[in-house]
């Protein structure tokens, strides 16, 4: 009988141990309340910062150089709600899945916070990463032992960009970096396979052209200096020892004097490029794919993975790029709530975002704010317009066979589909207010800046990763929302890739210096990736919390398309034989097919010039 009554009473201990288990694990979440640091002032001297030129073309060289969103605070969009509904498990069965968690398309649960629950099988895992990001050589594909990473160490990687709690870019308590350096550690991610360090760029110099005639990026000091991009180069000095010579330059001079300073035996470290110079910038690239560790970009936040793999030239890697930097449509959500009209970024969270919903939206934009001041329903430029919006409906106009052997560009012009697309969103501005952008400077004309004074209302033109102060972006909030996708079968919701890039040249005069380009490579779309979502986190007009910036990464990582401006034809008859930029005006007098059926040859002969360049 005493047997039993201790039996009784150590089954009893365990109950109750097992009960206190379940209680805790079923305890209130965390607040999500958002960080809004907009406190500023560091600043550190520059070492050099001598530009001469400063045209845009010509240049010179530089030398030593707290509203938490309006309810938006869904953790998904589209088919990523958190209600309740089925899953399957590692063996394809189906699985209840409750509200408080849900399940990815890519194999990854989280609970109602945001936290991880669990990833794929490994089994599930291993299939996936041979599919989709085993890279190769000339000689095919290369072992995992020479990938850099076992299979247990590769899976943890990559699973870390999803632990968002533990992800620098958007965990709960991210504070806006003020400093010169990334605030978080690249020296230990391996991408590099060299394993080169920061401080092997020590008493280095780095030279190249930049891709455009305005810095792609800033943020504030301590001091509440604005540092751009520019300036950023030439403090890397006082921070690593690096040297960076960089000559301004815009687009095709720029990769025009990288390929003569290239053939003079003259010192390029970089091939830095942007959205509009691809492919010319590609041609004269070489191959990355044997110096870095692509798998090793799970912990490394900064680089984007799939942007990467969208540029691949030849099937190799070429490109490192930041994430993030790209094209969504910006809109202002206090007014459009104000005005009673329909809000694109939940519709999107519904899955209800689509070409009929974002029509909708904007004939439903009335002619004047509630100030009784004009109102611009939409505004992009012209150029943008005409590459983007085929995606949208599964068509990219040009785009990089990216699994071809050889380079290679697949000519969409005049398919149905991308057809279709610019007769839809051409359709679209000629019924609306609409605002054509075709400014000097960037983002600075009346339609851009109305989205900060309340007299846009959508803009698919903002440049995230820059300050634009005003009284009244204080006290509204700023939404995004994705390309929309068509009402077809193919339709996709999109990011457009903005291009911005570093690549390594065919030739160097110091071939000693490559994996010091690649380490500085990685800590410049480090810190680039960083100031953009600092900005999502800390300006006055996005204020966007731990939820929002989440979801905002979720999506722009796995979405990215990248369709090529290619320098808007400069140099073809396009723009003097034909009005096909004109139709993207907000102008009915340009019938877009019309315009695009006259100037289908002289694209497909400047796509075949195009990829002569350099050779």
């Amino acid at each position: 009988m005493k047997k039993l009554s201790r039996y009784l009473a150590v089954l009893l201990i365990v109950l109750m141990f097992a009960s206190m288990a379940v209680s805790c694990k079923k305890g209130p979440a965390d607040d999500e309340g958002g960080v809004a640091d907009t406190d500023n002032g560091e600043g550190g001297s520059t070492e050099g910062g001598n530009t001469e030129g400063g045209d845009g073309d010509e240049g010179g060289t530089s030398t030593d150089g707290n509203n938490s969103g309006g309810g938006n605070n869904s953790s998904g969009g589209g088919n990523n709600s958190s209600g309740g509904g089925t899953s399957t498990d590692s063996n394809g069965n189906k699985v209840n899945v409750s509200d408080d968690e849900k399940t990815h398309h890519d194999g990854y649960s989280e609970d109602k916070d945001g936290n991880v629950t669990d990833t794929k099988t490994d089994v599930a895992y291993d299939e996936n990463f041979h599919y989709e990001t085993t890279i190769t050589n000339d000689n095919g594909f290369i072992p995992d032992e020479e990938q850099g990473l076992e299979k247990s160490e590769r899976r943890a990687t990559e699973a870390s960009k999803y632990n968002f709690d533990q992800n620098p870019l958007i965990n709960r308590d991210r504070q806006q970096n003020k400093g010169l350096a990334p605030s978080f550690n690249i020296d230990d991610t391996g991408f590099v396979r060299a394993g080169t360090k920061l401080t092997d760029l020590n008493k280095k110099t780095l030279a190249f052209y930049t891709a455009d005639n305005f810095a792609a990026w800033s943020y504030r000091n301590e001091k509440g200096v604005t540092i751009d991009e520019w300036e950023w180069f030439s403090q890397l000095k006082k921070e690593y020892g690096l040297t960076i010579k960089y000559t301004k330059s815009q687009h095709q001079k720029s990769v025009e004097a990288a390929l003569q300073a290239m053939n003079a035996g003259k010192q390029c470290d970089i091939i830095y490029s942007n959205h509009v110079v691809f492919p010319s910038s590609l041609c004269i690239t070489r191959s990355i794919t044997d110096v870095v560790n692509i798998n090793n970009l799970g912990s490394s936040p900064g680089v984007c993975k799939n942007t990467m793999d969208t540029a691949k030239w030849g099937n190799t890697l070429r490109l490192i790029a930041p994430i993030g930097v790209v094209d969504v449509i910006w809109y202002n959500q206090t007014l459009t709530q104000e005005l009673g009209l329909s809000d694109p970024h939940l519709m999107w969270e519904k899955g209800a975002w689509s070409w009929s919903s974002f029509s909708d939206y904007m004939k439903s934009v009335p002619a004047k704010n509630n100030r009784g001041e004009d109102l611009v329903a939409f505004v992009q430029w012209p150029s943008n317009a005409s590459y983007i919006w085929p995606s949208t409906n599964g068509s990219p106009r040009i785009y990089i066979d990216a699994n071809a052997d050889k380079p290679a560009l697949i000519n969409n012009w005049l398919k149905p589909e991308t057809l279709e697309a610019w007769e839809f969103i051409t359709g679209v501005c000629n019924s609306v207010n609409y605002g054509c952008s075709s400014e000097t400077s960037p983002g600075n004309q009346k339609e851009h800046l109305g989205l900060y004074n309340g007299t846009t209302i959508m803009s698919a033109t903002m440049y995230t990763q820059v300050y634009r102060d005003t009284e009244y972006s204080k006290k509204v909030q700023i939404n995004w929302v994705p390309y929309p996708k068509s009402d077809n079968a193919n339709g996709k919701e999109i990011c457009q890739y903005y291009g911005f890039g570093m690549m390594l040249p065919k030739k160097t005069s110091k071939p000693d210096n490559v994996n010091i380009a690649l380490k500085f490579m990685e800590l410049w779309a480090t810190r680039f990736t960083e100031t953009i979502f600092d900005n999502l986190n800390t300006f006055e007009y996005y204020n966007f919390n731990y939820k929002q910036r989440k979801q905002y990464f979720d999506f722009v990582t796995k979405n990215v398309v990248f369709a090529l401006a290619m320098n808007d034809f400069s140099g073809s008859t396009l723009g003097t034989d034909t009005n096909f930029f004109k139709c993207f005006t907000g102008d009915a007098a340009y019938n877009v097919r019309t315009e695009a059926t006259k100037g289908a040859n002289i694209v497909q002969n400047y796509i075949i010039e195009s990829m002569k360049f350099g050779q």
